[in-house]
């Protein structure tokens, strides 16, 4: 089997070739994808097929499935991101920039989606690499946001969770504190800890915090930066969910879009929240 990678953008990402991923994989094809992941943020694989099965069979080459949080506590290993489905939760309207689970003091490590249904237009997924944000950083940009930091707060309760009775989740609020320029957990990059669900900048008024949040966000969503990954069916994308920022352009809901979810977790995630 011959495997070589091109890139899909300029900052974010590479596309793997060559590799048929509904079949098992030997060592060192998982390390040469976990290391491309690490290098570039992220991997697409296009013209997949595969089931749920072995989906989550190859999301394990990445790390566990993420038990933390209201949702993924009970949820099964995968899920959908869906307007159609009765369990799809998240399947409406636009998303601005986030990082899952920055809210809590170890987000997720990566997060993969498999494409089955797509709209003719839009729904696209946008991806920005905040490491070389921070690299672009001036020094006195730099010196303001050096020692910041930010709270993230979320509200379960407040959250759309599908047609679907059967599955109860708790109302629950959750929060926690992360420096505003971080160190990325298993590499030397900084990287960006604000996005839509920071609350405030700790430690300053009302109003110096929402004009840091709105300095930051402009550079999270400066066009040049952004890959804008419009889905085929068949496809799969894995990125490094703490490197990189996602969001979600607007599309027709008279249109299906349904996309399967594995949430692969930090080692040291809070599992009883």
């Amino acid at each position: 089997m011959s495997i070589s990678f091109s890139a899909v953008s300029p900052t974010v990402g590479v596309q793997a070739h060559g590799l048929d991923i509904s079949q098992p994989l030997d060592e060192e094809t998982v390390r040469l994808l976990r290391g491309k992941m690490h290098e570039h943020g992220l991997l697409l694989f296009r013209n997949q097929e595969l089931d749920d099965a072995q989906q989550l069979r190859f999301a394990l080459c990445f790390g566990k499935i993420s038990k933390q949080g209201a949702i993924q506590k009970t949820a099964p290993a995968t899920t959908y991101v869906s307007n159609v489905r009765s369990d799809g939760t998240f399947g409406k309207g636009e998303l601005g920039f986030h990082s899952d689970q920055t809210y809590y003091a170890h987000p997720m490590k990566a997060i993969m989606l498999y494409g089955l249904e797509v709209p003719a237009k839009g729904g696209e997924t946008l991806f920005v690499n905040t490491a070389a944000i921070v690299s672009s950083l001036t020094t006195a940009q730099q010196r303001e946001f050096d020692a910041l930091e930010v709270l993230h707060e979320f509200d379960y309760g407040a959250l759309d969770y599908g047609t679907d009775k059967k599955k109860e989740v708790q109302a629950l609020k959750v929060s926690a504190v992360h420096p505003v320029i971080a160190r990325h957990p298993w590499s030397d990059a900084q990287v960006l800890m604000t996005n839509i669900n920071a609350k405030s900048i700790v430690g300053v008024s009302t109003e110096r915090s929402r004009e840091l949040l709105a300095k930051l966000a402009a550079l999270v969503d400066d066009p040049k930066r952004i890959y804008r990954h419009t889905w085929r069916k068949g496809d799969l994308i894995v990125w490094d969910n703490l490197l990189l920022q996602h969001a979600r352009s607007d599309f027709d809901t008279a249109e299906r879009r349904t996309l399967r979810r594995c949430a692969i977790g930090n080692e040291n995630e809070e599992v009883t929240a």
